[in-house]
């Protein structure tokens, strides 16, 4: 089977879940190719699998070239391109446009186009028809709870042409009903998977004084960190001592600097920054309690890898949340910016007995190697492109 991933970019750090997609598509002897619109950070991959660039537009006087090469090469695609766009009524200049981005896509022999993530099918959505591939589509966070708010309606078109679905979470289905998906449309959830083989619960310990806390994620606005923070607060207002390291980069750090020292936590918080997996898992192997205080969030692999080394997770019902951590059974699944139910949570944890921690500990250990490995995340995916 001849599958093409289609990206923003080459994978990145935090990007697991796509790693892993393209180990198991790999081992399952399928040809696996990667378009993207630009190479990123991450270059990693480009020894391992074909990547494909889409022409830099910018590059006026080249685009004439890349049309003239698809009119000479492929004419019945572009002809069928163009018929499918105007049949959308997309305007002229915007059909002009799709060819040329397209480009690396439309040049190729494919089984299956797969689009990532639901954004990066927007402009994209009559490729696969004229390429006489079929189309799929995954339903991450950001694409499903924050894009369509700011921009209404704007997978109308890709919910016309796609045949087939892959979610993470419930959660982001039926959000995706609710922006227009037709229920008719072919759809298969399949929860992300992590190395339980790495990442792994030793054995039973008791809480740390100071209590030890982590939280694993890039530093943006959408995680809500200042929510764990406030909490923190709490529980130094209450003489709770405590340590919490926060690993991850982003755009939001200065804020989250801003919170630790007007919140009068600096002595207690450390942001790591980016750190290998390795150092992830030195991290889980240190903390009693991860918090995932997130106010938008698709599923989060962190939390299953928190869960797997046996950590305390309290966790945020921002979608996919609610179905990783099984409330009150393999940890805590709390209101969206609930700060003061956090850190009751906190002090409810710090009171009771090693044993009855221990029933969690074990339950969400058992929850991830059962529910969440790879090997049965493989089987889901050799199932979907049929």
């Amino acid at each position: 089977m001849k599958i093409g991933l289609v990206l923003p970019s080459i994978p990145g750090y935090s990007e697991t879940f796509i790693l892993s997609k393209i180990n198991i598509l790999l081992n399952q002897g399928n040809e696996v190719s990667i378009f993207v619109n630009h190479y990123g950070e991450s270059r990693s991959l480009q020894t391992q699998i074909p990547i494909y660039i889409q022409p830099n537009i910018s590059r006026k006087y080249l685009l004439p070239f890349y049309l003239l090469y698809l009119l000479i090469k492929f004419p019945f695609r572009v002809i069928k391109f163009i018929q499918f766009e105007r049949l959308s009524r997309i305007k002229w200049l915007l059909i002009i446009k799709h060819l040329i981005i397209n480009y690396h896509i439309l040049n190729k022999e494919l089984d299956w186009l797969h689009f990532v993530y639901a954004t990066i099918g927007i402009g994209r959505e009559n490729v696969s028809r004229a390429i006489g591939a079929k189309s799929s589509v995954s339903f991450r966070g950001f694409d499903i709870g924050l894009y369509p708010h700011k921009h209404p309606n704007c997978y109308k078109l890709l919910w016309e042409n796609i045949d087939k679905v892959h979610t993470i979470s419930d959660d982001l289905y039926q959000s995706a009903l609710e922006l227009g998906l037709d229920p008719k449309t072919p759809v298969q959830k399949i929860n992300p998977a992590i190395d339980t083989q790495f990442f792994k619960y030793k054995n039973n310990k008791s809480l740390h004084q100071p209590l030890r806390i982590l939280t694993v994620g890039r530093l943006t606005w959408k995680k809500g960190y200042e929510y764990a923070l406030k909490a923190l607060s709490l529980l130094k207002d209450k003489k709770i001592n405590f340590e919490y390291n926060i690993i991850g980069e982003g755009n939001h750090r200065e804020a989250i600097i801003y919170a630790i020292h007007q919140l009068g936590i600096t002595e207690h918080v450390k942001l790591k920054g980016q750190l290998s997996h390795e150092e992830v898992k030195k991290e889980m192997e240190w903390a009693d309690i991860y918090i995932q205080p997130s106010i938008q969030e698709g599923f989060c692999n962190a939390v299953l890898e928190a869960q797997a080394m046996g950590l305390i997770c309290i966790v945020t019902d921002a979608e996919g949340l609610s179905e990783n951590v099984d409330h009150e059974h393999s940890g805590w699944v709390l209101p969206k910016r609930s700060y003061e139910v956090i850190a009751d949570t906190i002090t409810k944890i710090l009171s009771m007995d090693n044993n009855s921690l221990d029933l969690i500990r074990k339950e969400a250990v058992n929850r991830v190697n059962n529910k969440f490995n790879i090997m049965q995340q493989s089987m889901l995916y050799k199932n979907f492109y049929i």
